[in-house]
């Protein structure tokens, strides 16, 4: 049965372009010699530069990239078909913004559906590393832009093709790739169509996989792996991805994690003993602790991976949402990147993403992902949903079925308080489990917090205190 006669979707889809590219490997790139590809070409797309925008906050994140999809049957996925439902690249005027998804269909005699997030990275570098294109985010915060620069020499059916290449060449163990690309323009149906898909054909597929994925606890391995892709951007920083901990991006599994190392054990996933367990509530292992020294040209010695608090994980850039210490309530607000409004710091996302990027160790901030949200271990080292006072509204709503009942309806959103004292009466009035386990006589007593790349001094042992040749701070 070819893909033509089983339909991607149940919703009606407009009628679309086809394409077909060469499937023969050694002409993977033939034809796209005046367009240069490869990491040497990673970079940004400012305002005034880009002639197309895709997904990001002007289209308020409804876009999905990449959607991949295992097909048990090789029938089902024709090789480099490529269907474009929407209008060229050369048809859209210049600085238009729109919502889009990009869906592929994958097949490999070793092609399993833990290898969706590892193939999953390959569409996104290619995309990444082509000439005057560059982006953020994936999933459902993407934002992805093409330059002017380039746009008289591209296409989307050449994007296609480099995407294509990149993933095989990426991931070798798949041998068929099908794409469709859905530009939503108003012709198209905008972004009501594109939240529609999303919400009634993609997320299910996507939610899941997840929860196939979260069938262990950090408890029932003994071996973690990390992730280094980002060193590009954040040179000392490494993601550690558990059981209970999926990296900030929200695009690798533990199990997907296995996967990669398994098919490429000298890449950027890399493998390491747990080692002992040193604090439990917190996430501190010896075996993360030795990993990070080693790869963060030997900057930091303690990591908690349950913490946003104390020896917080390093943050890239790519990030799904933030977790941020308020002292002004003794409380952790989380914000995510579609969250275009003010938050109780007085920052928006961008701000706080800006000022805890790159690789540096930002106690009382952390980077994290949706799906690690959903973990019972997220930030249980802080108190867990005890101590998180704020979340913007739609995420509140998203993360309903894993936020404790009793402490729902007392976690503030935008609508409730955007500044730290209205937060704290909020608080206060609905009787947030954080007045009662954390203030002192009904009042908030503020952690102090260490500068960045600092210690808690007090608590370093001293064998940590001379590796990284603490003596007072």
């Amino acid at each position: 049965m070819s893909s033509e006669m089983k339909p991607w979707y149940k919703i009606p889809m407009p009628k679309g372009r086809v394409y077909q590219l060469d499937t023969d490997l050694d002409k993977l790139y033939e034809g796209l010699d005046d367009i240069g590809v490869g990491p040497r070409f990673l970079g940004e797309i400012r305002k005034g530069e880009w002639y197309a925008e895709f997904g990001g906050p002007k289209n308020k994140y409804k876009s999905f990239f990449p959607f991949v999809e295992v097909m048990s049957d090789p029938d089902d996925v024709v090789d480099g078909r490529v269907e474009l439902i929407g209008p060229e690249l050369n048809e859209l005027p210049p600085e238009t913004s729109v919502p889009f998804i990009g869906h592929a269909r994958i097949w490999g005699r070793e092609v399993t559906e833990f290898h969706t997030e590892f193939v999953t990275r390959g569409f996104v570098l290619g995309w990444l590393q082509t000439e005057n294109c560059g982006g953020m985010g994936v999933a459902d915060t993407i934002w992805m832009r093409i330059g002017k620069k380039i746009t008289p020499k591209f296409s989307f059916k050449k994007l296609a093709q480099i995407m294509r290449a990149a993933t095989i060449s990426f991931c070798p163990i798949v041998e068929k790739i099908e794409l469709k690309l859905i530009i939503g323009t108003p012709e198209i149906g905008g972004r009501e169509f594109i939240e529609k898909i999303m919400a009634e054909e993609i997320k299910p597929k996507w939610e899941a996989l997840q929860a196939a994925h979260a069938a262990i606890g950090d408890e029932d391995v003994d071996t973690f792996f990390g992730c280094t892709l980002c060193k590009m951007i954040a040179p000392n920083h490494a993601c550690i991805i558990t059981p209970a901990v999926i990296p900030y991006c929200g695009v690798l599994s533990y199990y997907t994690c296995k996967a990669v190392f398994d098919v490429d054990p000298h890449g950027y996933i890399f493998q390491f003993p747990k080692g002992e367990t040193i604090d439990a509530l917190a996430g501190r292992y010896s075996g993360v602790d030795d990993a990070i020294w080693e790869r963060s040209d030997h900057r930091h010695a303690i990591f908690h991976l349950h913490s946003s608090l104390k020896y917080s994980t390093t943050n890239c850039g790519c990030f799904e949402a933030v977790a941020f210490y308020i002292p002004q309530v003794d409380g952790i607000g989380i914000s995510i990147r579609r969250y275009m409004g003010q938050t109780p710091l007085g920052l928006p996302f961008s701000k706080i993403a800006g000022l805890m990027s790159g690789g540096v160790q930002n106690h009382g901030f952390k980077g994290t992902s949706v799906h690690s949200m959903r973990s019972p271990a997220f930030l249980q080292g802080d108190g867990g949903w005890n101590r998180i006072v704020w979340v913007p509204k739609d995420l509140k709503e998203e993360l309903a079925d894993v936020i404790p009942e009793e402490v729902y309806a007392s976690i503030a959103t935008e609508d409730d308080a955007l500044d730290a004292k209205t937060l704290g009466t909020f608080l206060t009035e609905k009787k947030h489990p954080v007045t009662s386990k954390y203030w002192k006589e009904g009042k908030p007593v503020p952690v102090r917090v260490p500068l960045p790349g600092h210690d808690w001094a007090d608590e370093l042992p001293p064998e940590d205190r001379r590796k990284k040749g603490v003596t007072a701070l």
